[in-house]
């Protein structure tokens, strides 16, 4: 079958955000970009044939902050991601500024083989703000979710989601999937198979120390969600009160070993909105007692 690896791009080709793999090799002056988007070559005018195998640093030009660069590179170097507004050249030359993330992507064993680069056009950028970083390199996402809300003027509540059809679905894939096995393998996970539920898909790292990260963040998932996500942090996340009810829901599914129906809701008064979710846990190959992925797939309700 082919490893569920093969549908990430497919999903990274249609994200509005320009998405690029960089090889992490540990001198920033071996690095090479190994992959990028659709979005990547229509922002930097270089196709994928010349971004591809070009240094990492490509984009960087005379105006491109310093400060900004080496606070990211103090925090990969320690296994973190980093967040900047920040000033790039385009092949021809002109300048943009983005608001860009670079990120380890990290694996179940702690390892990290490739940094992975999220950026969003800043369609006006503010010259003073180029090349601010976050402190200490932190990730901050500000996020209203889910979006948007529906107003119920009178007050009178839908009932809570019970469950999704293609939630369901997917769970009794999982469940034929996994065999006799304590958990299926991310690789039993076909490409045409789980291309239905594609753009509302995102997996997950389950990382040492209790951490999760996002390798993999459907665009529908976005859309909802506000941001891509990919290669973000779930504990770096804002609103923290929100996300840490998320991170309860991964970690009982890591520890459990069993899928985890966990909607989300939000209510302010007479607004309200919801997200059915649906998490299920994936081994590596070669072991398949111990969780290393979660995949999840979220459904906005439909009023």
């Amino acid at each position: 079958m082919i490893n569920l690896d093969k549908l990430i791009q497919p999903i990274w080709e249609v994200s509005p955000n320009s998405v690029a793999l960089i090889n992490f090799d540990p001198d920033p002056k071996k690095r090479t970009f190994r992959y990028v988007n659709s979005a990547f070559a229509e922002l930097t005018g270089y196709s994928k044939s010349e971004a591809v195998g070009g240094p990492a640093a490509l984009l960087n030009g005379p105006k491109t902050s310093r400060a900004a660069v080496e606070a990211c590179e103090a925090a990969v170097s320690q296994g973190k991601p980093c967040s900047v507004a920040i000033l790039h050249y385009r092949k021809d030359g002109s300048e943009y500024t983005s608001h860009a993330t670079v990120a380890p992507l990290v694996e179940p064993d702690g390892g990290a083989q490739f940094l992975i680069l999220v950026e969003a056009l800043i369609p006006s950028p503010n010259p003073a703000s180029a090349g601010e970083e976050t402190p200490e390199g932190r990730v901050v996402v500000s996020l209203h979710l889910p979006m948007p809300l529906k107003e119920f003027p009178t007050g009178d509540l839908p009932k809570h989601l019970v469950s999704h059809a293609e939630l369901e679905d997917l769970r009794a894939l999982w469940t034929r999937l996994r065999r006799d096995r304590p958990l299926p393998q991310r690789a039993d996970f076909d490409l045409a198979t789980m291309n239905r539920w594609a753009s509302h898909l995102s997996v997950a790292t389950v990382m040492p120390g209790g951490r999760f990260q996002f390798r993999l963040f459907g665009t529908e998932l976005a859309r909802v969600y506000g941001q891509d996500l990919t290669g973000r942090f779930l504990d770096e996340l804002t609103p923290r009160d929100l996300w840490s009810v998320i991170i309860l829901h991964y970690q009982e599914v890591a520890r459990t070993l069993q899928p985890l129906f966990a909607p989300i809701s939000i209510a302010n008064g007479r607004w309200y909105s919801e997200v059915s979710r649906l998490l299920l846990p994936l081994a590596a190959e070669g072991d398949a007692n111990k969780p290393a992925f979660i995949m999840a797939a979220d459904y906005g309700r439909s009023y």
